[in-house]
Formats: structure tokens, C-alpha cells, sequence
């Protein structure tokens, strides 16, 4: 069974292909041409794979003559191996051995008499893509007593097979151990390809004095690794919700230190949390006006930065406006940005100057906000009630309610009348000067609730209410 691994994390060993034999071996191709290789059909030894350690006696006929012969038992594999010491694996056997029923690991010798110089080659099926690593290790556990002249070899191709190279390190030939041993190889050769191959090479020259086992290989790995380059050092940065606030008000903070930093220190100036060791810390508080430094201290195991910056402006509430009354207007301090006026603790609709013509009886509030963004609301204002409605009596309106036409008994003379909506804004005009009254025309106003305030030239003020429908 065997696997090419996907994954080309930078930080993680990956396993490129594993092979152990135990579902037929697709990894490798068996008896192949390669580097003077023979087929299985003509050589006196082939590549096979099974499970099978067991040797015997057997016979073959050398230049006429019966002769006899004695395989030892393959040793089993270390203790353990995934699935036992008996595993499947990839081995020498020799047609002579097949032929008498024993399967296990052992050959023919070439001695040029019963066999020649023989090579048999087995190569992976496939490449491994090894472009994305700076290093990889092959592996595997591996047995071959041989001789002199008959050893093994292990090959890499860096061109999909087309040619091989013997690997030489830490040496060109695996001979002279009879049982199962590992061997893990890495070469920079390896590292950087995209089509790497392994491949293994029986040499059975001639030789007068051979011992078995024969060339056997299982537990195939390949594995991959990327170098990790030092982290730099952190470079310390942050932003803020809110670089300008109130007094009282809070804002939170968001590191965007780089380098992945592993601690973070935080000063915070002037505020009511004095520091923290959070991430991302929140909710931090001023209560005293003035400009104060943020300071940032970030660490990761390659050193610390700092970054210290003014970064916090808190401005003071302004003083709560005063509200004072003429009549039926209201009067706010002057001064501020915008104004919310409230009766009985609602906000009037457009009601947003610094006065305000009161329609009502009530308990008057204004909100206002200074050119730094921060607000502070007037103690209540309680209009008279006796003294609103004694007001409201001295100009007479009929018909109340109107459809347009609205008859104004003024009483006075020369006089200014202003019409109110209920927002308190001017919306008719009129200058006069008959004391009997007069009709004014008010068909263009919108249905709703109005005021009427009238200024006589000499200061007199009188104030009416009217419906139009």
C-alpha cells in the first residue's frame, strides 16, 4: 500500500509515498530493464513479493549434473513492524529455489558455470514532486549477505526513470548482513525535483564464495521538510476604536503588531485601567480631560518591540446650559454646536436652536453638544402654567379651529404678528396697523396645531392659539 501526500505545510515532516508491500506492492514496478535489468522470464533471479521466510532443500541441473542445495531461513523482521515480523516485502528469488517449492529470500550465484553475471532492477511505478521541500530522506529496512560481487545498490531518478544514478552515500553497496537492518538516506540530490524515482539493483557478478540471504527491502518511506527560517523579531502596532472622547467615555484597542508576536504589554496613560497583558484589550476608560500616550511592548521568542504614541484626546463635559424664559420663549446658554429641547422628557421634533416658543404647559429640558462632540443637559425649567394661559386669553382667534381664513382681534396698534408651527419655527409674518383686526389667510399651512404671538410697537406682547384643520 502506498500514498502521495498532498499536504506542503512548510513546518511539518510530510510522508511523500510509504510502501509496505502488504497489498501487492503498486509502488514498485518488478523486473524491470533498467541499468541492464533482466525480466523475470530470462534471468536465473528475480524480484517477487511475499510474506514467505521459510527455506528448504532443493535441486537444480548445472552443465548436466544434478546438484543439491540448502536455503537457510530468511530472518524475520524487527519486533515491532505494522502487522508482525512476517509481513509481505520485496526480495530476491531464484528460479532454481521457486522450482524446488522454497520462496523465501535467496539466489543463484553467479559462479559462470550455472548462472552469469545477472542484474535485476526494480523502480518506483510513479515520480514524487519534491519541488515545494530543501530536504528529503528515504528509508527502509533492508538485508543481503551476498559477496564481494554481489551486493545490492540503491538508484534515484530525477527525470521520471530515464536515467539513474547510484546512490553512494554512506556507501554504494549493501552487502555483508544477514538480518534486518534500516537505512535512512538523505542527499540534496533528493530535495527540489519534481520528478523523483527510487529504484533498487541486485548485482550478481561472478563469484566463487556467496552467502544468503539475498537482496530483500520493506518498509519503503519517503519524507519531506522545509527548513524554518528564524522569525524575525516583532514590530510593534495598534489601532483604536476612538483616537478623541468624552470624559467618562471608553474605548478599545486592536493589535497589528506583525511577526507574529507571543505576548503583548500595554500602558495605557491617564486611564482608569492603568495597563493589560490582553491581545486586544477593551473597554478602556478616561475620567480626566488632557492628551495621553498609549504604549506597546510585544514579544515573540526572537526579541521585543516598542511603540509608544499620543494617541488619546479626552475632552471635558461642558457646563450644563441654563434655561431662562421670556413670555412663552425659552432662552438656552449660548455658544454650543447643536440643541434638543425635551418637554416632559420627550425630545420636541425639530426643535434644535438655542430658544424655543413653548405651545404647552410643562417641564422643559435642553440637551446641548460642543464643537468636541460632548453633551450636558440643563436642570428642568417648569414653565407657570397660570401665567402661560393668562398670557394666551389676550388675543382673540376665530373661527379656532380654521380651515384658511383666521380673524386676529389685535386691540393694538402699529403691531408684529408672527405665526409658530409646533417645532417652534416662524411660518407666516405679518406687519399691521388697524387696532380692530384683521383676517389673515392661512389656506397654504398644513393641518396641525399653531401659535400666534403679536408685538405691539411699544412692547406689548399677546399670545393666541388656533387649530388648523
Amino acid at each position: 500500500m502506498f500514498f502521495i501526500a498532498i499536504s506542503l505545510q512548510a513546518q511539518n515532516s510530510d510522508s511523500l509515498l510509504y510502501e509496505r508491500f502488504e497489498t501487492g506492492g503498486a509502488a514498485f514496478n518488478l523486473n524491470t530493464p533498467d541499468e541492464s535489468g533482466v525480466s523475470a522470464a530470462v534471468g536465473y533471479n528475480q524480484w517477487i513479493i511475499n510474506d514467505e521466510y521459510t527455506g528448504g532443500n532443493g535441486q537444480l541441473v548445472c552443465s548436466g549434473f544434478p546438484t543439491t542445495f540448502t536455503v537457510p531461513n530468511t530472518p524475520l523482521q524487527p519486533a515491532g513492524i505494522t502487522g508482525g515480523t512476517t509481513t509481505k516485502y520485496m526480495h530476491i528469488i531464484s528460479d532454481a529455489g521457486q522450482s524446488s517449492g522454497i520462496l523465501n529470500c535467496s539466489y543463484l550465484a553467479a559462479n559462470g558455470l550455472c548462472g552469469n553475471d545477472e542484474y535485476n532492477f526494480s523502480t518506483m511505478a510513479q515520480d514524487v514532486n519534491t519541488s515545494a521541500y530543501d530536504s528529503v530522506t528515504v528509508s527502509f529496512l533492508w538485508l543481503c549477505e551476498g559477496a564481494a560481487s554481489i551486493y545490492g545498490e540503491l538508484y534515484y531518478s530525477i527525470d521520471s526513470g530515464t536515467s539513474w544514478n547510484v546512490v553512494s552515500t554512506p556507501s554504494a553497496q549493501f552487502s555483508n548482513q544477514s538480518t534486518w537492518t534500516n537505512r535512512t538516506i538523505t542527499i540534496p540530490a533528493f530535495a527540489g525535483q519534481t520528478t523523483l524515482r527510487f529504484g533498487f539493483r541486485f548485482v550478481n557478478e561472478v563469484s566463487f564464495s556467496a552467502g544468503d540471504p539475498g537482496f530483500a527491502i520493506d518498509e519503503f518511506l519517503i519524507t519531506a521538510t522545509n527548513a524554518v527560517p528564524p522569525l524575525p523579531p516583532p514590530v510593534a502596532a495598534f489601532s483604536v476604536s476612538d483616537s478623541a472622547i468624552c470624559v467618562n467615555n471608553c474605548v478599545d484597542f486592536t493589535d497589528m503588531s506583525i511577526n507574529s508576536p507571543t505576548s503583548w504589554f500595554w500602558v495605557f496613560q491617564g486611564s482608569m485601567t492603568s495597563f493589560s497583558t490582553q491581545t486586544n484589550p477593551s473597554s478602556i476608560c478616561y475620567n480626566t480631560p488632557g492628551t495621553y500616550d498609549v504604549t506597546l511592548i510585544v514579544q515573540n521568542a526572537s526579541g521585543t518591540d516598542t511603540i509608544t504614541v499620543t494617541t488619546i484626546t479626552v475632552f471635558a463635559i461642558p457646563a450644563s446650559p441654563v434655561i431662562t424664559a421670556s413670555g412663552d420663549t425659552l432662552f438656552a446658554t449660548q455658544g454650543f454646536a447643536t440643541y434638543e429641547w425635551y418637554l416632559d422628557g420627550l425630545l420636541i421634533s425639530g426643535a434644535s436652536g438655542d430658544s424655543y416658543i413653548t405651545t404647552s404647559n410643562g417641564s422643559y429640558a435642553v440637551t446641548v453638544t460642543d464643537s468636541n462632540g460632548c453633551s450636558s443637559s440643563s436642570v428642568p425649567f417648569v414653565l407657570n402654567t397660570g401665567l402661560y394661559e393668562m398670557m394666551s386669553m389676550q388675543l382673540n382667534l376665530f373661527p379656532n379651529p380654521t380651515t384658511g381664513n383666521l380673524f386676529v382681534e389685535t386691540g393694538v396698534a402699529p403691531y408684529y404678528l408672527t405665526v409658530y408651527n409646533i417645532q417652534g419655527q416662524g411660518v407666516y409674518q405679518l406687519q399691521g396697523d388697524a387696532s380692530v383686526g384683521k383676517t389673515i389667510d392661512l389656506t397654504n399651512l398644513a393641518p396641525g396645531c399653531y401659535s400666534i404671538k403679536l408685538i405691539s410697537e411699544n412692547g406689548e406682547m399677546r399670545i393666541g392659539k388656533f387649530l388648523k384643520q
